[in-house]
């Protein structure tokens, strides 16, 4: 069969494909259209899952009479006018496909008025041909019906699921597109059932609410966090909050509903420590890019994207996550305050403290340096409780007074936490603090490690780990982070080239650097303190903040309160 140009009718139903899969697509175009078009109420109904009719009623500003007739051409548009404008779009709609798609997949019938117009005018589009308009009464706003969805498709057809199920993935696209934009009223009925309605009065958590439930919206952290690069805004779900899938994270891109690996492992990676393998948080995270450092042209249904700083999208959504949980729940405390012990206080606090030194890491041989704690700093302005420092436990564990309790904090993570927001610090501003080594070290590696960390480099140098080749199976550490000027540098290269090299994901690299450095630098459990060393870390931990968890997970801070030893002593 020879070459040639497909009928204009072939070649627009297969490019109506990518864009229109099913009812929901439908559903997403046109309540994104409504939404460019500066709606303050958004109505849609659907019969029979959206196969038989589809109907979307706003009150925008409406489509000019001449204008109706162009509006169902491909690449119409009113969005974007030249190459440039791709690199800054503020709007959802901006390809002139979505009119245009699914009209060749249904019927519709348009009617429009604007603020300028007495009337409103209607047309009808069948088989791809737009009728002329026709004047008839309606109020300001743009209205589209679609029916007979798919039915000179009869392929596509097939793989459409029941009526309900069709109906359900309409809902969830609503519910997105509504949490997207709280400003808005919308309201979704089926087979002429309200399902949904929002109250329009730009409240995310209320909003929420009518979607989820108060309960679940009254539980949910806000989350409202400054990096130097990118701001996050949004709900999350307090641990104890959780579902068994993924379906309960919504991510949005400067106000457009999107999937994006990388922010979603950043939220996963937030809860680490927190939720039980399987299970994910509920979370609404809205993540604000400059437009010219996010390509939204990528397919075109325009739910994927591409970040060009990724791991700084990454990095500022995973600390979003981690601090805010940390703000509302600063202090972990032991399992057994929230029942009657069933055994003496000190075989209780002995069992506890056996099995969290269990999780503890080994680190190699190194002293203590003490303005490594006094320096340690982060930007978490939540603070920790106010206590005096008194001494420390097994060479691990150190006690401190805070009056109406005694708090036991693990030093390794502790230190290791502070230590680590100070990297992420560095990372978000590009600004590592350096200590050049006065003679480079050279360490050995096998073909596979140099290939491993040759592309992981400029993390390792954002960090102040600077890394040269020397020759084909050997490379030059020519600079170390300062906090890390004590470890044993090859040990921590080696143990970070197998943790790469495990790795199929690579979307958090930069985060498990960081913690892996912090780890290394930190004091070690096991390792004697100063009186002046131990107030030095409990000053550090005050002053700078609510570091609960070492990046691991692990608590770094555990609160016993007065009443548990007054109930073990018999004075209550």
């Amino acid at each position: 069969m020879g070459i040639k140009i497909l009928p204009t009718e072939i070649a627009t139903r297969i490019a109506a494909g990518e864009v229109i899969e099913r009812p929901s697509s439908v559903v997403k175009e046109l309540v994104e259209n409504s939404i460019d078009a500066g709606a303050t109420q958004i109505s849609i109904q659907v019969e029979h899952g959206g196969l038989s009719s589809i109907r979307v009623t706003d009150d925008g500003e409406g489509i000019l009479p001449e204008e109706l007739n162009l509006a169902f051409h491909r690449h119409a548009t009113s969005k974007i006018s030249g190459f440039d404008d791709l690199s800054a779009i503020h709007t959802f709609g901006f390809r002139g496909e979505a009119l245009a798609s699914i009209a060749a997949v249904s019927d519709v019938t348009l009617t429009s008025r604007t603020g300028f117009s007495d009337s409103a005018f209607t047309v009808n589009v069948n088989n791809g041909y737009v009728s002329d308009p026709i004047e008839t009464g309606a109020s300001q706003g743009t209205t589209i019906f679609v029916s007979t969805l798919f039915s000179s498709v009869p392929a596509r057809l097939k793989f459409m699921k029941s009526y309900q199920a069709e109906a359900s993935r309409i809902l969830s696209t609503v519910e997105h597109l509504s949490m997207a934009n709280p400003h808005i009223k919308f309201s979704y009925d089926v087979d002429g059932k309200r399902k949904m309605t929002t109250p329009g009065n730009t409240n995310l958590r209320e909003t929420f609410s009518a979607l989820k439930g108060v309960n679940l919206a009254n539980s949910m952290i806000e989350i409202n966090f400054d990096s130097d690069r990118y701001r996050v805004i949004g709900l999350t779900s307090p641990p104890d909050k959780y579902k068994g899938n993924r379906t309960g994270i919504s991510i949005f891109i400067n106000g457009r509903w999107v999937t994006n690996r990388s922010i979603t492992a950043a939220i996963e990676e937030g809860y680490r420590g927190l939720l039980m393998q399987g299970n994910y948080p509920v979370t609404v995270i809205f993540l604000e890019v400059p437009p010219d450092e996010i390509d939204v042209n990528v397919h075109p249904n325009k739910k994927e994207i591409r970040l060009v700083y990724e791991n700084d999208g990454f990095s500022s959504v995973h600390r979003a996550i981690r601090e805010s949980i940390f703000q509302q729940f600063p202090i972990f405390e032991t399992p057994f305050l929230v029942h009657t012990p069933t055994m003496p206080l000190e075989a209780e606090l002995s069992k506890q403290l056996e099995l969290y030194e269990e999780t503890q890491s080994s680190l190699n041989d190194g002293s203590l340096v003490y303005t490594d704690i006094l320096t340690s700093s982060n930007d978490i302005t939540q603070q920790y409780p106010r206590f005096e420092m008194i001494g420390q436990i097994a060479n691990t564990y150190l006690v401190a007074d805070g009056g109406d309790s005694m708090y036991l904090i693990d030093q390794h993570s502790a230190h290791e936490s502070l230590l680590f927001y100070e990297l992420m610090t560095h990372w978000e501003k590009n600004a590592p603090n350096v200590q050049p080594m006065l003679q480079p070290l050279l360490i050995e590696m096998t073909p596979e490690q140099m290939e491993a960390i040759a592309s992981h480099t400029p993390s390792f140098e954002r960090y102040g780990l600077s890394i040269e080749v020397f020759d084909s199976q050997s490379l030059l550490v020519t600079s170390v982070p300062l906090m890390g000027r004590h470890i044993d540098i090859k040990k921590f290269i080696d143990e970070s080239i197998q943790s790469l090299l495990r790795k199929t994901d690579t979307t958090d690299t930069h985060v498990k650097i960081a913690a892996s450095i912090a780890c290394h630098s930190a004091i070690r459990g096991g390792q004697r303190l100063s009186m002046n060393e131990i107030r030095g870390l409990g000053d550090a931990l005050i002053s700078n903040g609510n570091p609960n968890h070492c990046p691991h997970g692990r608590p770094t801070l555990l609160r016993v309160p007065l009443q548990l030893f007054e109930r073990q002593f018999g004075r209550i």
